[in-house]
């Protein structure tokens, strides 16, 4: 019996529920948007792409420009004249004569030169030609310490002008003199 009004209250309830519930009424407003939510992880990438077609080449117009770069060391220059370098670090279209230490203007424009010496135990005077007339004197004394000095300039020259490198070495000790010196120009204008 108690399995009846277990029922009967089971069915009492669901009545007294559903009379209190009643019908659903229209929807109300949307309501606002809310706060997006955190991404997601990347998807997977998408198959590979077509070969695209080839790009067009040219061939460069530029000429190519006179530049050098030489280096001394291991050995004094001579007390006049050109230094003759012991090495070339950089000689394009061979305007620098390697054995008479000059640079021969081939096309005429605007050069850059410059030079550079690393010094202990003695004194240099390093002198910038141009054809027999000097452009730039620089001087230096090392004495105990490691010394440099160094020069640049930008000279207009002509077809055939002619620049160098001369350099006075002075030495207090001969096992102790150290010298490197370095010279380079390039055509910056034609």
């Amino acid at each position: 019996m108690t399995d009846v009004w277990r029922l009967a209250i089971s069915v009492l309830m669901a009545n007294v529920l559903r009379d209190q519930v009643g019908s659903y009424g229209p929807p109300g407003p949307p309501a606002p948007r809310g706060l997006p939510g955190p991404q997601g992880p990347p998807g997977q990438s998408g198959p590979r792409g077509a070969t695209g077609l080839p790009g067009t080449t040219e061939k460069c117009h530029c000429k190519e420009r006179s530049a050098f770069a030489m280096k001394l060391s291991g050995k004094l220059p001579p007390a006049s004249g050109p230094v003759l370098f012991t090495e070339a670090l950089c000689n394009v279209q061979r305007g620098f004569e390697e054995a008479t230490g000059v640079f021969t203007c081939r096309e005429a424009g605007h050069h850059y030169f410059s030079f550079g010496v690393e010094l202990r135990h003695c004194q240099v005077k390093v002198r910038l030609m141009r054809n027999h007339s000097r452009v730039l004197e620089k001087h230096q004394l090392s004495r105990d310490d490691y010394g440099d000095l160094s020069g640049a300039v930008i000279l207009p020259l002509r077809q055939g002008d002619k620049v160098w490198l001369e350099a006075e070495v002075v030495i207090e000790e001969l096992e102790q003199a150290h010298v490197f010196i370095y010279f380079s120009g390039f055509l910056t204008l034609s």
